[in-house]
């Protein structure tokens, strides 16, 4: 009797153990679940914070340079059909000197843009970042900002336009060109809104590869703003 009972005993403790060992690897598997999901939430806010960050510092730059427009800066012409990038109106060190740029975006000892350029800003993303006063056509005076080697995932929160150009930071956009890598050291590049794409321009539109690139990419973007 006392044999079947230690026997018994042994049973129920081998399957209590059991359980426990099962009730491990589901409380393990749980927290996995919890941790992935909470990386996921916390780099997703941290995205969203920072795209926020950037669009109030665009936001910013604008109404500086609109300020440094109507004290008569000399604003060299441009064609709207001409390459913006062989344009030596870069104001950006103006922009630094009158500090009207925050610290945290400045960096003196950047190395330049991959087009040569001097970049003493950088965007929310380390990369350059450049800022020019033109008259497009001759006549329009317009501000173009600039923003090179930033995620896809930025592009699409900074590019959205409504009815009337409008975006997350500005109140009117002219366009928007976009620059993705084409895989062979050099750029595809597309501009918005275009025939094919008229304004609004949506998420969904953004989020093709030949405009914001595909996800996880790197893409440069250049808008073109109006300053009158």
């Amino acid at each position: 009797m006392v044999t079947g009972a230690r026997h018994d005993r042994n049973l129920a403790a081998r399957r209590l153990r059991a359980v426990t060992l099962i009730e491990s690897v589901l409380f393990i598997s749980v927290a996995l679940g919890l941790i992935v999901g909470g990386l996921s939430v916390y780099q997703q806010s941290t995205l969203s914070e920072r795209s926020a960050s950037q669009m109030r510092m665009l936001g910013s730059i604008v109404a500086e340079t609109r300020m440094l427009v109507d004290q008569k800066l000399n604003l060299p012409a441009v064609a709207s059909t001409g390459d913006p990038m062989v344009l030596a109106a870069v104001v950006d060190n103006v922009l630094v000197k009158a500090d009207a740029v925050a610290t945290s975006y400045v960096n003196p000892s950047a190395p330049p843009n991959r087009l040569g350029w001097p970049s003493p800003i950088r965007h929310g993303w380390q990369g350059a970042m450049n800022i020019l006063a033109v008259r497009r056509d001759g006549t329009v005076p317009h501000m173009l900002v600039y923003l090179e080697d930033i995620p896809s995932e930025v592009c699409l929160r900074l590019s959205s336009m409504s009815e009337t150009g409008k975006t997350g930071f500005v109140e009117q956009m002219t366009e928007i060109v976009f620059q993705v890598p084409d895989g062979a050291g050099g750029f595809n590049t597309a501009k918005l809104p275009s025939l094919a794409y008229p304004l609004p321009i949506t998420p969904d539109e953004l989020g093709l590869p030949g405009h914001c690139g595909t996800v996880g990419g790197r893409v440069n973007v250049i808008y073109w703003i109006p300053l009158d």
